[in-house]
């Protein structure tokens, strides 16, 4: 079997890419640029690759469900769809939840963030001030998704099990188990909380934004002073707001 290293050092014509990353490129461009289904003659002939250098390298883009194979050789595969989507996800997040964000902090006074998951972290894509200056509100910033209210909303609602098992590697024994009862928890109440975990003093609640099939887009949540917001009054505001920003994507 031939490995990636001797791939990459198979002579190839002129103009062919020379690197596996820059093959497997030209081979989706040119699936892409057929508008269909494309045969493996056909790719070698448009990428000026050689026949079994393609069929190897369709076969790892199958595999990994880049392509798919059809009747009349392979076309692109969902999970390039899956990409493209998520690649449009923040956008029209931002759209959806824009005034339902605003919203929440004039009624509640506290910062109001939303976040979407990225790695083992969830990452702002918008926040608006609270009554604690000491909080950040830019566009970008990171928090662990294992221990923050937004991580835990987005988590127990997360059907990729690979996703869960990442961010929860740190934990074991008696703290794993708590914590995938604490994501129990949270799937029933559809509420998440960060009691000062993540940052002292500091009381955070969150809800997921879910797809019209019930898929976890990313979380919205509301942060402030752990001895003066009382989480018992907002959660019903965060859920509630999670839930008017899921029926503004679905109408979108």
């Amino acid at each position: 079997m031939t490995s990636l290293a001797e791939w990459n050092t198979i002579p190839a014509p002129s103009g062919a890419p020379v690197s596996v990353l820059g093959r497997m490129i030209a081979i989706l461009d040119a699936v892409k640029e057929s508008g269909g289904s494309i045969s493996i003659t056909d790719l070698s002939m448009r990428t000026d690759l050689p026949k079994s250098t393609v069929s190897r390298l369709v076969a790892e883009l199958t595999g990994q469900r880049y392509l798919e194979r059809t009747d009349d050789g392979v076309t692109l595969g969902l999970r390039l769809w899956e990409l493209g989507a998520r690649a449009s996800l923040p956008r029209r997040l931002l759209t959806a939840a824009a005034p339902v964000i605003r919203q929440l902090r004039d009624i509640t006074g506290e910062r109001v963030g939303l976040w979407v998951q990225q790695g083992t972290d969830m990452v702002s894509i918008a926040a608006v001030a609270g009554r604690l200056p000491m909080l950040p509100t830019r566009a970008g910033m990171h928090s662990p998704a294992l221990t923050t209210a937004s991580g835990k909303a987005y988590l127990a609602f997360c059907a990729d099990q690979g996703v869960v098992d990442r961010v929860s590697a740190p934990l074991i024994d008696t703290a794993a188990d708590r914590f995938r009862d604490e994501l129990t928890h949270v799937r029933a109440a559809v509420v998440a909380t960060d009691l000062e975990v993540s940052y002292p003093g500091i009381l955070a609640v969150a809800s997921p934004v879910l797809s019209g099939d019930r898929i976890v887009l990313g979380a919205i949540s509301i942060a402030g002073p752990s001895g003066a917001m009382d989480p018992d009054r907002v959660a019903p505001l965060v859920r509630a707001a999670g839930t008017s920003v899921s029926r503004r994507l679905s109408a979108a």
